[in-house]
């Protein structure tokens, strides 16, 4: 009986199949935390989302939105925020964000205030930066490892 030499070595097979095992629990493990965490609408005032491996595309249209909540993980985001109208107050933007990222799209006349934690950070592409958190029309609090949001102002 005569054996076949396998076309890929022992430690490649184990390597791929690590390697998607991670990927099928990060999936699966992100649907079941966004099943139980996402919630509100576009018109909504309050608006959260949890995404792991893939992208979250956010157009908000509330008259009184008041907060954003996004927590990535090894994915991206999109946030077009032009259609938007800040709650009395502004808006806060809470981003977690675990080598993953965002872009964030503003008006142009909008102030902007961030505070950032961890190995990341926030980049402002024009628009105005607000001295403190009460001028603000957008608060931006990131916590990151590996990860960032971009700001631009349309």
């Amino acid at each position: 009986m005569t054996t076949r030499a396998s076309v890929l070595p022992r430690w490649a097979r184990r390597t791929l199949v690590a390697v998607g095992t991670f990927q099928l629990v990060m999936r699966v493990g992100g649907l079941v935390a966004a099943r139980r965490l996402n919630l509100g609408e576009p018109s909504s005032p309050r608006i959260r989302r949890v995404k792991t491996l893939g992208q979250v595309t956010l157009r908000p249209e509330s008259h009184e939105l008041a907060r954003i909540e996004l927590d990535l993980v090894l994915a991206g985001a999109e946030l077009d925020l032009t259609k938007a109208r800040p709650a009395i107050g502004g808006i806060d933007l809470i981003l977690k964000c675990a080598l993953a990222g965002g872009n964030v799209r503003v008006p142009a006349h909008w102030k902007i205030f961030w505070e950032s934690r961890g190995p990341g950070g926030v980049t402002v592409k024009g628009g105005l930066t607000a001295p403190d958190p009460a001028s603000a029309d957008l608060r931006i609090d990131l916590s990151a490892f590996a990860g960032g949001v971009t700001i631009r102002e349309v």
